[in-house]
């Protein structure tokens, strides 16, 4: 409780919003040994018990696919301070670009994130330089799928391996996978269907013994996306268990998949609005750094349930719903009670929180905005990226063709 209350304040050290909260007086150094004694693998696991899917169908239909519950799996990385114990655990991975020294090691997550509401569902992390297939596959250990969930993915996560591991709890919970893969891996054409795509056989071998594991079929939907305006087409590779056509039609998939770069916005809020500092993190250790990130998830969680609650009385959809403005309010508010509790009789205390959402729902509203394209470029490019010389954007007009062969 005290930990996340913290990240919701982020003003003043850990032990005076420790004392503000449960008016108990505990020195930092002794928190940060309680810290440790627990270890950040027990928070994880607890993170799925605590946090739920919020999208209801009716209620929130941004956020399913006929029937399906939409969920995004990404990974994020989060900069660690230079003290000696991040040195002597932490690995510091090569500069993508030239042979230096990178400023600061380097904790992976990987979140598991519910499209339309952003509300966190599972993570992992680690920090001796493990890959994100890794981290998914802790994710998904510990973090059960909720029921008919669609998972979205890119093209780190679209390997036959992956898919294989996941196709039992698929079956188990009606789920499916809509991924981005690389154009290099094979896959055995079986029949064309009426939308063009076509249903394919896959190998599978062990990534690490190359042992044939088996074949699994899947439906592979290519396609090319333009953008007006003379930019380069993007050719895009999807696999997906969604084997219906008529009931999904290769087009929408495409349209559908874009939904995926929620969870990056979600990876904004997280750093930019809630963390307030980027993605350099405060803790001195890589297993309270890893602790700081989950209570981080717990507290977007609960701006995530207010968000909704705001939504639902201001009739829009959630990311109508500016969710700095949320926290900001919750953040107060939580303030408030933690100090004068005690002090506020319960029906004012209630008038109070009623007062505060109404008043986000006129405060917080986003304007409707336009559907608009940045070019995919970067400021200081790595690899085959190119320079971003005139940073903007124009108005999104973009056209799906199907070119399966």
């Amino acid at each position: 409780m005290a930990r996340v209350y913290h990240e919701f304040a982020r003003i003043g050290s850990f032990s005076a919003n420790v004392r503000e909260i449960t008016r108990v007086t505990i020195t930092d150094s002794a928190l940060s040994q309680r810290a440790a004694s627990i270890g950040w693998e027990l928070v994880g696991r607890m993170l799925p018990e605590v946090l739920h899917p919020l999208a209801d169908e009716k209620t929130h239909p941004e956020a399913f696919h006929c029937g399906h519950r939409l969920l995004a799996l990404d990974g994020c990385r989060f900069n660690l301070r230079n003290t000696p114990a991040m040195e002597a655990r932490a690995l510091k991975n090569p500069c993508s670009k030239g042979g230096g020294v990178p400023a600061f090691a380097h904790m992976l997550g990987v979140v598991l994130v519910e499209i339309g509401l952003h509300q966190p569902l599972g993570a992992a992390f680690g920090w001796h330089g493990e890959g994100e297939l890794t981290l998914a596959r802790r994710v998904l250990d510990v973090r059960p799928l909720p029921p008919r969930s669609l998972v979205l993915a890119d093209r780190l996560f679209g390997t036959p391996a992956l898919l294989w591991e996941m196709l039992p709890m698929l079956a188990e919970t009606g789920g499916a996978v809509l991924f981005r893969v690389r154009s290099n891996i094979g896959a055995k054409r079986v029949k064309q269907l009426s939308d063009g795509s076509w249903l394919v056989d896959i190998k599978v071998c062990h990534p690490g013994t190359r042992k044939f594991l088996g074949t699994i079929r899947l439906r592979e939907i290519r396609a090319t996306i333009t953008y007006e305006g003379g930019e380069k087409p993007l050719a895009i590779r999807l696999w997906t268990t969604l084997l219906d056509p008529a009931g999904h039609p290769a087009a929408d998939l495409v349209e559908l998949y874009a939904k995926r770069w929620e969870e990056e916005l979600f990876f904004r809020e997280l750093k930019s609005h809630l963390h307030r500092r980027g993605n350099l993190l405060d803790a001195q250790t890589p297993e309270s750094a890893a602790q700081e990130v989950l209570a981080m998830l717990m507290a977007a969680a609960l701006v995530a349930m207010q968000r909704e609650e705001v939504a639902r009385r201001a009739g829009v959809g959630v990311l109508r719903i500016s969710f700095a403005k949320v926290y900001q309010k919750a953040s107060a508010l939580c303030e408030l009670v933690a100090l004068g509790a005690d002090l506020i009789p319960p029906d004012a205390l209630r008038a109070l929180v009623e007062r505060v959402l109404d008043d986000l729902k006129v405060s917080a509203l986003i304007p409707k905005r336009k559907p608009r394209s940045c070019p995919r470029t970067l400021r200081q490019p790595v690899k085959d990226w190119p320079k971003t010389k005139t940073p903007g954007s124009k108005s999104l007009v973009k056209h799906i063709e199907i070119t399966n062969p």
